[in-house]
């Protein structure tokens, strides 16, 4: 069964975490739910709900898009077991945004390499079930 892995940085915040507080009670189902969706349809993902980034420095990197009143995103990676890490959230206002959060999951995946410490497991919600509940 594939896990949800959070990055957790050397101060112990985890940026995941603290951006899906700063949303309301809806938009934080969404993300929730579409979290369960990457884990259980890794292979069936496609545009417009995530986005697989083509060119070769990103190439690892996948996009997960939901919208609430604003146009939610979050970057994250495979790992070679097939478990799933987020790394960076953002809301997209232009295409900078993406850029830099590109930049910023992929020092935070060379992060991860040094310390794999830098990872902790996702904590779905209460009511959201995990997959090994079902």
């Amino acid at each position: 069964m594939r896990k949800i892995y959070l990055y957790k940085s050397p101060d112990g915040s985890t940026p995941v975490l603290d951006f899906i507080a700063s949303l309301d009670e809806k938009a934080q189902k969404k993300l929730d739910y579409s979290f369960k969706s990457i884990v259980l349809h890794k292979g069936r993902l496609t545009e417009p709900q995530v986005k697989h980034f083509s060119i070769e420095r990103y190439r690892k990197l996948y996009e997960l898009r939901e919208k609430s009143r604003v146009m939610l995103r979050v970057i994250f990676v495979f790992d070679d077991s097939g478990n799933v890490i987020l790394l960076h959230p953002f809301i997209k206002r232009n295409k900078r945004d993406t850029n830099y959060a590109l930049e910023a999951s992929l020092d935070m995946l060379e992060k991860i390499k040094q310390s794999p410490d830098a990872l902790m497991e996702y904590p779905f919600r209460a009511g959201m079930k995990n997959e090994s509940e079902e």
